[in-house]
């Protein structure tokens, strides 16, 4: 997993939950020596979020981590999250097949 992988990843995430007027302010990706990091701040919003942090890993099959503070907020984006990374595997393998 690359970091360009994970910015597409993260706007695609941002437009969604704008979809369900949860606007995101701010922004910061992170990249460290074994994994990414995603922090969202959103403004006020119906689902009393103010922070999403997201890991993603660089190397490996782990699945990424959310951290909202509501389990099931966390469980939505992370669904989310798994249906676009397979997306993108899936181009990918298409892409080497051709």
């Amino acid at each position: 997993m690359n970091a360009q992988v994970v910015k597409s990843i993260v706007e695609k995430l941002a437009w969604h939950l704008r979809k369900e007027n949860i606007l995101v302010s701010s922004c910061e990706v992170r990249e460290r020596t074994s994994k990414i990091e995603v922090v969202l701040k959103f403004e006020n919003n119906v689902a009393g979020l103010s922070v999403v942090k997201i890991i993603f890993y660089k190397k490996g099959s782990r699945k990424p981590r959310v951290y909202t503070g509501k389990t099931s907020f966390d469980l939505k984006i992370k669904k989310f999250i798994m249906r676009e990374l397979e997306k993108v595997t899936r181009r990918g393998e298409s892409a080497t097949q051709s």
